[in-house]
Parts: structure tokens; sequence; C-alpha cells
């Protein structure tokens, strides 16, 4: 229904706009930390609060066993969060929709798309925690390198469903008259692929990018469960801390996920910021489709 796109459109703007700007949006600058603050009252007797403090006028969303602020971090993290979900959409969409053109342009075989991996059985969560783990805790890369290699190993990676579904629709456009026409008439592949094929996968690979985002958003989390965050993990010896280099929103919840016995706060809110970005993606995309479906696609 429309209403879904709408409702869903908005939420992921509002956290879009966060992302890019946290600063407009955050109470205190990026990294600060208070563990130990003096409260001063009115007959003059001076109280003394360290960390971790529950959420207050001060600190909104609490603050962890550091006196890191939880909403600064929330905020600051999210673009990384974000950033990593629509590259790595974006990235299979594109990477995977070409390939299944091509697969179907060239090999021209009912049913190939069904044949992409033989590794399929085996969830891709599995090679990518294996991929990762190696670089991803204490990296040499640095932050945004290292972000950067674990989109590009996301992306690879999932990616036979969006060949599989690309080559099959290729394939039914191929056996329509307008493309035995413009065959007849001479045009090769190129020309085939730009005027008579991609244009009608347009809503397609709409459709096929919004379903990502879910994918690797529930990927990312996944990950962070295992401590494996985006952007790095630091990790110390003395005590043995498992910490998110860059704060982004599921290093939050694998680093504060021991916190169900006390100070909840700092899980709940990371948490609960996760889920709203899951449920707004899920809307939009439930929506999307809902509206996809009601186009008329005579050309299957």
């Amino acid at each position: 229904m429309r209403y879904k796109i709408i409702i869903g459109g908005i939420a992921i703007a509002v956290l879009a706009c966060i992302a890019v700007f946290p600063a407009w949006f955050s109470r205190y600058p990026r990294g600060y930390q208070d563990t130990l603050r003096s409260i001063e009252s009115r007959d003059g007797s001076v109280e003394w609060r360290f960390a971790p403090e529950a959420p207050s006028d001060t600190y909104r969303f609490g603050s962890d066993n550091y006196g890191y602020d939880i909403q600064t971090r929330i905020f600051w993290g999210l673009g990384w969060t974000l950033a990593c979900v629509f590259i790595v959409a974006l990235s299979r969409t594109m990477v995977g929709g070409t390939i299944g053109i091509i697969r179907a342009l060239v090999f021209k075989a009912e049913g190939l798309g069904r044949s992409v991996s033989p590794l399929a059985v085996i969830p891709s969560f599995v090679f990518v925690f294996f991929l990762l783990y190696p670089v991803t805790i204490n990296s040499p890369l640095g932050s945004l390198r290292l972000f950067l290699f674990q989109c590009a190993v996301m992306t690879v990676f999932d990616l036979g469903g969006i060949i599989a579904s690309i080559s099959l629709k290729t394939q039914a456009l191929m056996r329509t008259s307008f493309y035995d026409s413009a065959v007849s008439c001479g045009a090769n592949r190129t020309w085939l692929a730009r005027y008579h094929i991609i244009p009608f996968l347009a809503t397609d690979l709409i459709e096929a990018f919004a379903t990502q985002t879910v994918a690797v958003l529930q990927l990312v989390g996944r990950l962070g469960v295992f401590s494996l965050f985006v952007g790095g993990t630091i990790m110390t010896l003395d005590p043995v801390m498992l910490s998110s280099a860059t704060g982004e929103i599921a290093g939050l919840i694998g680093q504060y996920r021991g916190r169900l016995q006390g100070a909840r706060w700092m899980l709940l809110y990371p948490l609960g910021t996760y889920l709203i970005i899951l449920g707004s993606l899920r809307l939009f995309v439930s929506g999307l489709h809902d509206e996809l479906q009601k186009l008329d696609r005579t050309y299957y």
C-alpha cells in the first residue's frame, strides 16, 4: 500500500538526515567522555556522579562504563551503518543485474540462473565471517579502508538470487515480439540490452535494491553479534574487551550485548535504533512490492 511507502520513506529520510548531519542532533561533540562529574545543589552540597549513568536530562540515553554518551554514539555511528547498507545493496543490485543480463543474452538457456552457486546451501554469513575475521579485529587498514573492504566482501556473496531472478526475467523479455523484431533488424547485444532489456527491468532492479537493504542490514546485525563491527573491532587484552572502532549501530549492540542484568539502557537504545532502521526498511520494501505488483507487466 502507498501509506507504507510514505511512512517508511519518511522514517528512512529522517534517519539519513541524522546520519549525514549528526552534529545538528547530538547534544555533545563526537567522542565526548565524562567518567566522573560533580553536581552542586542549591544548598551548596556537592554530589558526585560516575559512569555509567542512567538516562536523565544530562544524558538522554544514559552513558556507558567509560562515560560515553549513548545518544551521541548512536547518532555518529548511524552514518556508518546506513552507508554500509546502501552501498552493499546498490553494489549487489548493479553487479548481480549486470551478470544476470549478460548470462541470459550470451547463453540463452532456460533455467541458467538456478545453477549460479553450488554452495548455495551454506549461509553467506559463514563465508563473510571467516573472510572478515582476520582483518577486522585490530585492523591495520584503518576504518575507511576496512569499511570499503568489508563492503566489497559482503557484495560478492548473496549475488546468486539477484543473478537468477534477473536472468529469468531477461529470458522472458527475449521471448517477446518487440525483441524478436529488433533481432531481425540486426540489433547487436549492446543495443538489445540498452533499449529492449534494461528499461523493462528498471522496476525489478529497484525492488531488488530495496530488498537487499533489508538483507544487508540483517547481515551486519549478525556480524555485530559476533563482534565483527563495520569499520573495525578494537580488542584490548587487559582486560579482554571488544569495542567498535566507529560506533556503528550493530557494533554498539555487540559491544553492549552483555548488559542484560544491569545498566540495560546501554543495550536497549542501540537495539531500539537497529529495530527502527529494520522496521522502516521493511515497511518501505513491503509498500514498494505492493505498488509494483499493480503494474501491468504484459511482457511476462
